[in-house]
């Protein structure tokens, strides 16, 4: 089952030394954005890889809403594990 991610401490827990599958609902459930999210908590860092372009991304956790849509998404109640 599909959970919500509620809060960035729940993303840091869920994906702390683990990858975790992840999307983001785009354009109100007309697209989504597939990610493969890891938390590494001893850098404080977040390795991002884009499903879409196969893109990566490593990104501190205070840089986060200005480098990536992640806590735009947990705010708007979009951001979902993909089991």
């Amino acid at each position: 089952m599909n959970k919500c991610i509620e809060s960035l401490e729940e993303l840091k827990r869920l994906a702390s030394d683990q990858a975790i599958d992840c999307y983001v609902i785009l354009a109100g459930g007309l697209a989504r954005s597939s990610k493969k999210i890891t938390y590494m908590p001893s850098e404080d860092m977040f390795d991002i890889m884009n499903y879409i372009d196969k893109s990566e991304q490593e990104v501190k956790t205070d840089q986060l809403k200005y480098k990536t849509i992640l806590i735009e998404a947990i705010e708007k109640k979009c951001l979902f594990t993909d089991d």
